[in-house]
Formats: C-alpha cells, sequence, structure tokens
C-alpha cells in the first residue's frame, strides 16, 4: 500500500476471504429487525452538537466550519434527486474496490446525506453513525480494516449492531477551493487487515476527483441556469418598460400638440410695449391682471426692472442677457422663463417680441406678447425625465441590449440593420468598443457575421412577432442567449447574455457520457483511446487531440494514432520530448503542462519551430500515474493562441481518469481471457488424458457400448467448460450450452429450441450438458432421433409460484412408441436426478413419444 494512504490497524493480505454479498450488508439491512433500525436512522431527527463535539472536538470543528457548511450550501446539493452519474460512479467504486457497499456522502450540520447509494439504504444518518466525517481531516484516503478495532469507530452503533460494517475507505471530496465536503466511501461487513490493493487505492482517488468534478459540473450548470431564467425574466420586464415608454412618449407627443392647438386658438395672456430710448414697459389689462399689476399703472408705463422683478430669481441672468442680446442685434426675440403671477405661484411662459429700429439705427421700441407654456413645458419635462428613467435603466443593465433600425435595399428587403443604440453591458459582452457602434450596420461592425443574425431580427420587424433565440457568433467564438422584440415600425430591441461557459459546460458534461458509452462499446485499449482523443478534440474545438505512451524518466513519447482537423497533419509516432524544450520537468512530477502560447511561454519561446511546424500554438499535456511514475499523456493542441480554462483542465482531468480506468478494465479483460485459454488448454489435456487412459484400460471389455457412453460424456463435459470459459467461468448462455452439447451428435435441424435468454450459473451448465447428453443419446438410439422423421421440441420457461422456478421440457415426436427403461444404469438415474440433482422430474413414456419436464429453483440454475 502507497505510504500516501493514511490506515489504522494491523496489515494482512489484500485477498483474504470475505463474504458474498448476500451475508453483507444487504442481506444485513434485509432482515427484519434491521429494516426497523435503518428506518429510525432514516427518521431520526437531527444531533444535538455539544454530544458529538464531548466526542471528538477537532472533527466537530471540521464539521461545523462556517466556511465548509457556507461552501456545501452553495452548491445546493443536499435533499435533491438522485443522478445517473453519481450512481454509476459508485456503482464502479464497489466493482474496482470489491465491496458490496459504495456511497456518495455528504456531511452536513447534523447529519451525512448520500448523494449516492450503492448496497446500502437511501437515506441519511446522523452523526453519531458517520465515518465520513473523520475524512473531512484527511489529506488523502481514510482506511481503516478494522472498525471494531478503531477508537473512533469501535462504538459507533453500525458497526456494533446491525448491519455490521466492518472495513471502510473514503476519499475527501476535495473541492477547487480546499474544502472538503464529504467522502466517496467503499465499505465492507468483513475486515480486511491489507485495506485496499495500490491499483484500488489509485481507483478510488480517480473515482473522488469525478464526484468533485460533477459537483463542480453541477453547480455551474445550476447557476447558470439561474442566470438564463434571470435574463427571460429581465427581458420580460424589459418589453413591459419599453412598451410603456412608448406609451409614455406618445402622451408627452399628444400633451405637446394640445399645447400648440391651445396657442393656435388664443393661449397669449398679455402684450406689451417697451419704449427702450424711455424705459417705459406698458403692458395690456390681461398681462396687469395676471402678473397681479395694477392695470392703469401698466397703461401709465413701468421701468423694465419691475418687470423683471416678478422673474424667478434663477431666471433673471438669463432674461436680461437675451433682452441685452436681442437690443444689440435687433430684429426677433424669443425666451423663456418662470414668472410669479397673482397666486404667488411661479409659471413658464414664453415671450416673443421684435427689436425694432428708428431711422438712425438706434433701437426705438420693443413690443411684444406673452404665450402659457406651463402644461407645454410640463409635458417636456415629463418626458425628459422618462427618457432620463429608461436611460438609467438601458445603461445599468447587467445584460446586453441595443437598439436597431433595418436597412432596406431599393426593392424594400432588409439586408442589414443598423445600431441605433447599445448599453454599456453590450460592450462586455460582445468584446468591441461601444463608443463607435451607434450609427453603424451590423456587417460593417462584424463583417463575417452570420446572415441568421440579420434575417432573425428582420422577421421580428415583418411580423411584429418577438421571438427568442440561442446561437454562436462564429465570429467572435461565442454564445448568446436572448429575446428580441419590435420596437416601432422599423426597429427592434435585443436583450441577451453571453452563454459561452454555460455552453461549453453543457458540452464538457455531454462529452463525458458519450465517452462512457463508447468505451462500454470497446474491447481494445486501442479505440478507448482514439475514441477519446476525438471526442475531447471536437468538444473543446481543438485542432489535435491524442494520447502518448511515456518511456523512460519522461524521455520520449509515442504517440497513438490522433486525431485532428482537415489541413492538419498526424504527429503519430515516437518523440522527443527535449526537442520542443524545456517541458519534461512538470509532467515527470505529475503536473499538467499547460501552455497558452508557445511563441510567449519561457519555456518554449527560446524555439517554438519545432512546433510550429506541426501546427502547435498552445497546449495541454495531462499525465497519467502509476506507481509514482508518469507512465502516458493525454495531449491536446491548438494551432493559435488559446488561454486555457480551470473547467476545460478539469474536464481533461476527468476523461484521463475515465480512459485509464477503461484501458486497466481492457488489460484486466485480456489477462483473463489468455488465463482462460491456458485453463481450457490444460482442461482438455487432462480429459483426453483420462479418455486415453480409459480406453486403454477397458480395450480388451467385450461389450464397448459403456466405453463408448463414458467418452462421449467426457466429450460433452468438455464443451460444457468451453461454453463457461468464454465468460470467465461466471455465467454461460443457455442456448449457447444447449446448441453445443446437441451438436456433438444430431444436427440441430432435428431440434425446435425455444425459450428466454437465461445466463446460467457453472453447476448448472455442467448439469445441463450432461442431462442434454442422456437425452439426446437415448433419443438416437431408441426415440424420435433413430427415424428420418422425427423431432424433438426443447424448450424452457420461468414459472413465478409457488417460487421462481426454471422449468426444462423435452418432447419427443415422430419416433417409435417410447418404453420405460427396464434397467437403471448410470444415465437412467443421471435423468432422474434432473436439473442440479434437484429430482423434480417427470417422465411420461407414451406411444407419442417420451414427454420429459425438470423443474429447479431459478436461484440454483441462473447466475445472480
Amino acid at each position: 500500500m502507497p505510504s500516501d494512504v493514511r490506515r489504522s490497524g494491523k496489515v494482512r493480505a489484500s485477498g483474504s476471504p470475505r463474504r458474498s454479498t448476500a451475508h453483507g450488508i444487504v442481506g444485513c439491512v434485509a432482515k427484519a429487525k434491521s429494516s426497523v433500525k435503518i428506518e429510525q436512522i432514516r427518521r431520526r431527527g437531527p444531533v444535538a452538537q455539544p454530544a458529538l463535539a464531548m466526542q471528538d472536538s477537532p472533527i466537530t470543528e471540521l464539521v461545523l466550519d462556517p466556511a465548509r457548511l457556507a461552501a456545501l450550501g452553495g452548491y445546493s446539493v443536499l435533499d435533491t434527486a438522485p443522478e445517473e452519474g453519481f450512481d454509476d460512479i459508485a456503482r464502479l467504486a464497489t466493482r474496482l474496490c470489491d465491496v458490496p457497499v459504495a456511497l456518495v456522502s455528504l456531511v452536513a450540520v447534523d447529519r451525512q446525506w448520500f448523494k449516492a447509494s450503492i448496497g446500502f439504504p437511501r437515506c441519511e444518518t446522523d452523526l453519531d453513525r458517520s465515518v465520513c466525517k473523520f475524512a473531512l481531516a484527511e489529506p488523502d484516503l481514510l482506511v481503516v480494516p478494522d472498525l471494531t478495532k478503531d477508537p473512533r469507530t469501535a462504538a459507533n452503533p453500525l458497526v456494533i449492531d446491525e448491519p455490521c460494517i466492518r472495513f471502510y475507505a473514503g476519499a475527501p471530496l476535495r473541492m477547487p477551493d480546499g474544502v472538503v465536503l464529504g467522502s466517496l466511501c467503499v465499505i465492507d461487513t468483513v475486515a480486511r487487515p491489507d485495506g485496499l490493493t495500490p491499483e484500488q487505492a489509485e481507483d478510488l482517488r480517480a473515482l473522488g476527483r469525478q464526484v468533485s468534478n460533477l459537483l463542480e459540473l453541477r453547480r455551474t450548470s445550476a447557476s447558470e441556469r439561474r442566470a438564463q431564467e434571470a435574463a427571460v425574466a429581465n427581458a420580460t420586464r424589459l418589453e413591459g418598460m419599453m412598451a410603456a415608454q412608448q406609451a409614455s412618449e406618445a402622451l408627452a407627443r399628444d400633451n405637446i400638440q394640445r399645447v400648440q392647438l391651445a396657442l393656435a386658438a388664443g393661449a397669449i395672456i398679455g402684450t406689451w410695449h417697451w419704449d427702450i430710448p424711455n424705459d417705459r414697459f406698458t403692458v395690456d389689462e390681461a398681462f396687469a391682471q395676471a402678473f397681479g399689476l395694477d392695470p392703469a399703472l401698466g397703461r401709465e408705463g413701468i421701468p423694465l426692472a419691475g418687470i423683471v422683478a416678478t422673474v424667478h430669481p434663477a431666471d433673471q441672468a438669463g432674461l436680461s442677457d437675451a433682452i441685452r442680446e436681442a437690443v444689440t442685434r435687433g430684429g426677433a426675440y424669443a425666451h423663456q422663463y418662470r414668472v410669479r403671477r397673482a397666486d404667488g405661484r411661479y409659471y413658464w411662459i414664453e415671450a416673443n417680441g421684435r427689436v425694432e429700429r428708428g431711422s438712425d439705427g438706434k433701437p426705438r421700441s420693443f413690443p411684444g406678447v406673452l404665450l402659457d407654456i406651463e402644461e407645454r413645458y410640463a409635458a417636456q419635462e415629463a418626458l425628459r425625465a422618462s427618457e432620463s428613467h429608461w436611460r438609467s435603466l438601458f445603461e445599468n443593465l447587467s445584460e446586453g441590449f441595443l437598439v436597431g433600425e433595418v436597412v432596406r435595399d431599393t426593392s424594400g428587403a432588409i439586408t442589414d440593420w443598423r445600431y441605433v443604440d447599445v448599453n454599456a453591458a453590450w460592450g462586455e459582452l460582445v468584446g468591441i468598443d461601444p463608443a463607435g457602434v451607434v450609427g453603424r450596420t451590423l456587417r460593417e461592425v462584424i463583417p463575417d457575421v452570420e446572415d441568421v443574425w440579420i434575417d432573425e431580427f428582420a422577421t421580428v420587424v415583418e411580423t411584429r412577432q418577438s421571438t427568442s433565440f440561442t446561437r454562436r457568433v462564429d465570429a467572435l467564438e461565442r454564445w448568446y442567449e436572448g429575446r428580441a422584440f419590435p420596437l416601432g415600425l422599423e426597429r427592434f430591441g435585443v436583450i441577451f447574455l453571453e452563454i459561452t461557459h454555460r455552453v461549453q459546460a453543457e458540452a464538457r458534461r455531454n462529452a463525458l457520457l458519450s465517452l462512457g458509452d463508447r468505451l462500454r462499446d470497446v474491447d481494445t485499449s486501442s479505440a478507448m483511446t482514439a475514441a477519446a482523443a476525438e471526442i475531447v478534440g471536437r468538444t473543446l474545438g481543438a485542432t489535435r487531440a491524442a494520447f502518448g505512451q511515456i518511456e523512460g524518466e519522461v524521455e520520449f513519447v509515442t504517440v497513438e494514432p490522433d486525431w485532428f482537423v482537415p489541413g492538419h497533419v498526424s504527429i503519430a509516432g515516437r518523440h522527443r520530448f527535449d526537442d520542443y524544450g524545456d517541458i519534461r520537468a512538470q509532467l515527470a512530477r505529475g503536473e499538467a503542462l499547460v501552455i497558452d502560447d508557445v511563441t510567449t511561454d519561457p519555456r518554449t519561446r527560446d524555439d517554438p519551430e519545432p512546433m510550429l511546424a506541426i501546427g502547435i500554438r498552445a497546449l495541454i499535456n495531462v499525465p497519467v500515474r502509476e506507481r509514482g511514475r508518469t507512465v502516458s499523456i493525454f495531449v491536446v493542441h491548438d494551432d493559435k493562441p488559446r488561454v486555457w480554462t480551470s473547467e476545460e483542465l478539469a474536464f481533461l482531468r476527468n476523461v484521463t481518469d475515465r480512459v485509464e480506468v477503461g484501458v486497466g478494465r481492457v488489460r484486466a479483460e485480456e489477462q483473463q481471457a489468455l488465463l482462460n485459454g491456458e485453463l481450457s488448454h490444460r482442461l482438455k489435456n487432462t480429459l483426453a488424458m483420462v479418455q486415453g487412459i480409459a480406453g486403454q484400460t477397458l480395450r480388451l471389455v467385450p461389450d464397448q457400448a459403456p466405453v463408448k457412453a463414458f467418452t462421449e460424456r467426457l466429450i460433452a463435459l468438455s464443451r460444457a467448460h468451453d461454453v463457461l470459459l468464454q465468460d470467465s467461468w461466471a455465467a454461460a448462455p443457455i442456448r449457447s450450452v444447449i446448441e453445443k452439447v446437441l451438436a456433438l451428435q444430431v444436427s440441430l435441424d432435428r431440434f425446435v429450441i425455444e425459450g428466454p435468454n437465461l445466463a446460467l450459473a457453472p453447476q448448472a451448465t455442467l448439469s445441463l450438458s450432461l442431462l442434454l447428453h442422456e437425452l439426446t443419446t437415448n433419443a438416437v438410439k431408441y426415440g424420435a432421433l433413430s427415424t428420418e422423421a422425427g423431432v424433438v421440441r426443447l424448450g424452457w420457461r420461468i414459472e413465478a409460484e409457488p417460487e421462481q422456478t426454471v422449468v426444462l421440457s423435452w418432447l419427443e415426436r415422430g419416433g417409435p412408441p417410447a418404453t420405460a427403461p427396464t434397467r437403471r444404469g448410470f444415465g437412467a438415474r443421471l435423468i432422474q436426478s434432473g436439473l442440479v440433482g434437484t429430482r423434480d422430474t417427470r417422465l411420461d413414456y407414451s406411444v407419442t413419444g417420451l414427454d420429459a419436464e425438470f423443474r429447479a429453483p431459478i436461484s440454483q440454475v441462473v447466475t445472480s
């Protein structure tokens, strides 16, 4: 066991025998007593924290660490439904570590909750029953060979009572920020003094990393889904706000029109005449009444200063400047300002007049009228406030927003659209400075943009119907999701989010699922690495991906057949690392080699030509380690500079782990096939030796019939072993067994074979082979197969009552009448004993032929 695997207890051989799953946790929980206890565990409420603190204070501090609990809450995974990805990892852990139970356990404030559970009830337990809480403090695997001998777990209720767990190994679920949320653990009901083998320890670590990666992917996906929902809500809200703005603007325009109509109908509130040389300001009676002046004084004349005194203090300086400028210039005059009227309030008015000059060219008089513009000014102010409000919302949106106006050709067809307005978020999400965009067309801003970005928004304008979209702008290499809606006759609005990271995360997640399917379907390591290279290359948008085997201390690499995009060359073959720069050290230490640009990275910039010559501008090499050595690497190349993200690196590590596990499985199967071949060879030699000895020993026996029968039985037994060895002595397809045995003596055309697919247990395979051999031999000698017209109908079925039973039927037709044997020899006794020796046999010898039926419990016939 590697030195970095922590354990407690004594060391023992990893191959120590243990009880089968039927006597382990699954069987234990199946008992009524255990079921009650497990249900109590499931329903038990939170455990008081002081009790936990008294038991193991340091662990309690880790469990109750606010930062850890906040991180766990951020993943939003507690009390969620089962997910296939987590279940698959737990199931694989049971097989790789040869245990009946595996759990993905998350340690919360007062319980441990199982996201995935194989061989254990899907439930949660309180922390008094938790072994996984101790994994929070471990830098690596926590291995407890015998839970009854470890002081931390000896008193655990799950150890001292049902389900009587004895062995535990857990890989901490350490997230990118270093926080440990729980563990991926494997459990057995028998002690394992030597714990895990080195290979099992490495596999458990790899699977633990996959659980952490799945949790990260799950959180990223959930966060982006929430952002998407918020964006859709904002889009809907903004559509409503834009509609409200349009209504407000229409109302304002209406108000202005009404004011203009009022003016045309007589909105003049007074007239004046200013005798400039004498500074006498005379006004009519309407003017005087409106401003609270004495009408008689108004007729006699008032100095300009007296008139200016009624003006709002803030407008007096501007009015004086406007009058001075008009007098100096001469001609028409117009100015807006506020004046205090008879009710003491200030109102907006507009003064319109004309400065007239005398024959000497000097200003002589200044007649004019006053217009009431209070309503018009209020409407204009409301419009300005509305515009300011919408502009503030527009600029403060976190989503990108634009207003576009379609561009038509001479025939009226929409060929492009022009930016009318964009907000600051538009620039951030598109990566273009918004300052130089307004007034330009889409094709001017993004020359290579796809036509669909014009056609779809043209449809919005033409149909007046809103639409949603999720699409990539290839020229920007970014994905966007948003909603477009009509604004006015020729305009439209768009609110959107950049979702590149979400799309890439979904692509990586789907790629992992596809990789799992592909790895299950191939049976050679080269096919596995080729499939992984293609999936990785396409998912990351790279130009090349491959798997390579390391030689020596990371001196050479032999690249297996690689995947690459058209226009690039294969690099399959042997390469020396030192020919490409100072890139060996990190790989030798087991660290990923990540280079964003070979022309600027200090490890390759001195001589980047060897890499540039084969189309490498950016690269990632992820090492695979065995027993502390780098033995292979996963290679990804790009032909342009590229900033590799931590998510992409995590994806590659995940793929590498899966390929490593898959290749290990294939190698194990290849070794098993080699072993089976050797076993088959030796077994056939042994049977041939037995046959030879029997032949020599019995050659002088007058009656050779028993000798022949004995020889044929040996051959039938050999064929049964052949079928078993094809499936690693674990199971054999019933149809394959039947056909191989029957074909030894008679053509299969003489049989009608019917029945469901069943995988026979090894003992049942041998029993069925010998039984069928005896029945066929008798049919050839005395029954249906002794005539040319005779046939045998051989079938099997499963009956459910009173317990599941396999029923095998043998019906002979077209032969002579069947008669019971007068002598009970070995063959007759073997037939009477039935399937797997149950003796549940019915034999009916009739004039139509032999009808036989054999029954056996399905648990004794079919492999579990």
